[in-house]
């Protein structure tokens, strides 16, 4: 793939696990819905993942841009400035070649119907179906990254662990910067003035290019 130039992916196809979703909700014991003893819990669960496969529409977007060494704390890229630096990215990128950042997103649509159920006082149903989406943006980039990941290893490469910004050193501040650079306003995700992506249910992150 060029360097610069973004790979769209739409439609990615999912399956929604109940017993994850369970375990979203702190059900820890039940290993599915029929051992669920409230049985009105049980039904707005089921029906909230029938709905959300209706309401979620998978989508992603990566570009992969070249490193040229470290300065400093700076992990330098001449497409990337300054945006990786810290302890955690001269950690993850040091030795790296290339660095690929990514947005993915559920899409807005079962935000929209969560909030919709609050307001008619539907809260099992509303708690239900946000709880049902509320891993499914981390599925979503885990499809991303497997695409990713096929394609760097295509090309001879190894790769890093994926991460994002708000952790450890790499502040929620590097979040404009790492969505424009991704074209993520192509899949719809904008920020808040206090660098929360919408949808809420978004991720984006950076995985490095190690020589193998």
């Amino acid at each position: 793939m060029p360097y610069g130039k973004a790979t769209l992916i739409t439609n990615i196809s999912f399956t929604i696990d109940p017993v994850r979703v369970l375990r979203e909700m702190k059900i820890p014991k039940a290993r599915s819905l029929d051992e669920i003893e409230e049985k009105p819990l049980a039904a707005a669960i089921k029906r909230a993942i029938e709905k959300a496969y209706t309401l979620i529409e998978g989508k992603g977007i990566y570009r992969t841009f070249p490193l040229s060494g470290v300065e400093g704390n700076v992990v330098k890229g001449p497409d990337t400035g300054d945006l990786f630096h810290g302890a955690h990215m001269l950690k993850l990128l040091t030795g790296c070649e290339r660095a690929t950042l990514l947005a993915c997103t559920i899409g807005p649509r079962l935000e929209m119907e969560v909030e919709r159920l609050q307001k008619a006082g539907e809260l099992i149903d509303a708690f239900a179906l946000e709880m049902t989406g509320g891993w499914m943006a981390d599925y979503m980039a885990d499809r991303v990254d497997e695409r990713l990941e096929h394609e760097i290893k295509r090309e001879g490469y190894g790769r890093t662990m994926r991460f994002s910004p708000g952790y450890g050193d790499w502040t929620l501040d590097n979040q404009p910067q790492v969505l424009r650079l991704a074209e993520a306003e192509r899949i719809g995700i904008a920020l808040t003035d206090s660098y929360i992506m919408i949808p809420r249910k978004s991720v984006s992150a950076v995985i490095g290019w190690k020589s193998a």
